[in-house]
């Protein structure tokens, strides 16, 4: 995996572990009677500081949880393309990082045209645009569905040695994964990482999640929960995983059985 890929892959995670709901991209100013008309400024809390964003403008300033150093802008004054300025048209969103470390990442939108942008919340951070994709024409390559062949995103496991040497407590690192693992909503993607990302951790805090999983509705789930519990080597796993040995999906019986290869 490559460095392109493998920040995609750590942004998708801190973006999927905030839990963010669906953003409200619009191309049109509220209403004077909204809500968002009257709240110019937007507060949000990053792991030990506080973020202020200006909503009509885009500017963002951080402090200190306890007011130490005063309020210190990040980055710069987005663009508007000449669009009108309205309380409302930017958001702010903290993506959670503490198991990898570092400064939360942030998440600057425009709902007036869609555009968004990531930064760090440390001083002289930068925002970055984030491209839009490119959508090839399904004829002009040979009547192929670009969607239809897509590869699944694979999210990068996190080591332990890694995860040790972040900042925060092992219990607090541990629930962010399993939330992942088993918050609603959230893509079947986000779901195979927690179940892999598991089994690092001890098996005390790993096993009763992971034996949830083994009822997912996601086969690809299951098979990364088994394979997490293969790894953490508990006996007691064991009789779980061989009730799954006439699941419908062949990957789940695949893996299954590469457990009853491995019963001593």
């Amino acid at each position: 995996m490559n460095t392109t890929s493998k920040c995609l892959a750590g942004a998708l995670v801190g973006l999927m572990l905030a839990g963010l709901a669906c953003l409200d991209v619009s191309n049109s100013a509220p209403s004077a009677d909204g809500d968002d008309e009257k709240r110019r400024f937007q507060f949000v809390r990053a792991s030990k500081m506080i973020l202020r964003l200006d909503s009509a403008l885009g500017v963002v300033w951080k402090v200190a949880e306890n007011g130490d150093g005063g309020w210190a802008m990040l980055g710069a004054t987005p663009d508007d393309d000449d669009e009108p300025n309205w309380n409302g048209r930017y958001g702010l969103f903290a993506l959670k990082s503490r198991v990898l470390g570092g400064p939360p990442q942030l998440l600057r939108v425009d709902r007036a045209n869609g555009r968004s942008w990531l930064g760090l919340a440390k001083a002289g951070s930068r925002w970055t645009p984030i491209e839009e994709g490119q959508s090839p024409d399904p004829a002009a390559a040979g009547g192929e569905d670009p969607v239809a062949d897509a590869k699944p995103v694979h999210l990068p496991v996190v080591s332990k040695e890694i995860i040790e040497a972040s900042v925060g407590e092992e219990s607090e690192k541990i629930a962010v994964v399993v939330q992942a693992l088993e918050k609603e909503g959230l893509p079947m993607e986000i779901k195979v990482w927690a179940a892999s990302q598991l089994a690092v951790f001890p098996a005390e805090s790993a096993m009763p999640p992971l034996l949830d999983a083994l009822q997912s509705e996601h086969p690809e789930v299951v098979v990364a929960a088994i394979h997490s519990l293969k790894t953490l080597g508990r006996p007691k796993a064991i009789p779980k995983i061989l009730a799954l040995s006439s699941h419908p999906d062949p990957a789940v019986r695949e893996a299954v059985q590469a457990v009853v290869v491995n019963v001593p």
